[in-house]
């Protein structure tokens, strides 16, 4: 099941304009992309974390719980504005079924082989976001014309939950989001 939750948001097409209306518990303050003004919070029932200025929470898709998308990015690559696509994240619940994580992230991997069969992975580490034991690893591919580069962060939640947050952005634009999907990523703090 995991393979299939994540491959559903890799290419999240914006199929109509956003609603910077819609805030359900967040504030926007600012436009600025600044790695160091990370003031806005994406808050749900389970979780929070912090989000960059001009960041916005959109509906989700199946399967995932919550979506922020960059509202201010200006998209130059033209299959990418083909398809209106804008760097996002996307969190997701998931069970573990007693796997490790590293096991469970392999599952995913598995999945997304079957799914999309340019996908490549790297940079797997074990790590720990606000005392959680987590696992991360990077994936390129492509869909749609669109380069893509994907930072996938699995948190391990209370008992057998597990927490996938998914980075998205365009190959392109990858070293300008590192460092912020790191700063998003290292704010995830679980309520339970």
């Amino acid at each position: 099941m995991a393979g299939l939750i994540l491959a559903e948001f890799f290419v999240f097409k914006q199929d109509k304009p956003l609603d910077v209306n819609k805030n359900d518990n967040y504030t926007q303050e600012g436009d600025s992309l600044d790695t160091e003004q990370m003031e806005n919070k994406l808050v749900t029932d389970d979780f929070s974390l912090n989000l960059p200025t001009g960041w916005i929470k959109t509906d989700a898709i199946k399967g995932v719980t919550a979506m922020a998308i960059n509202s201010k990015e200006n998209i130059t690559d033209p299959a990418a504005k083909a398809i209106n696509f804008k760097t996002y994240i996307a969190v997701s619940e998931d069970i573990l079924n007693g796997k490790s994580l590293k096991e469970y992230m392999q599952i995913v991997k598995d999945g997304l082989r079957e799914t999309i069969s340019n996908v490549i992975f790297s940079n797997e580490n074990e790590v720990v976001i606000n005392e959680r034991p987590a696992y991360a690893m990077e994936a390129n591919l492509t869909q749609q014309n669109v380069n893509f580069k994907v930072l996938m962060v699995a948190v391990h939640g209370e008992g057998d939950d597990v927490w996938v947050i998914s980075f998205n952005t365009i190959a392109g634009n990858w070293a300008d989001y590192e460092n912020i999907f790191s700063n998003i990523a290292n704010s995830f703090t679980l309520k339970k």
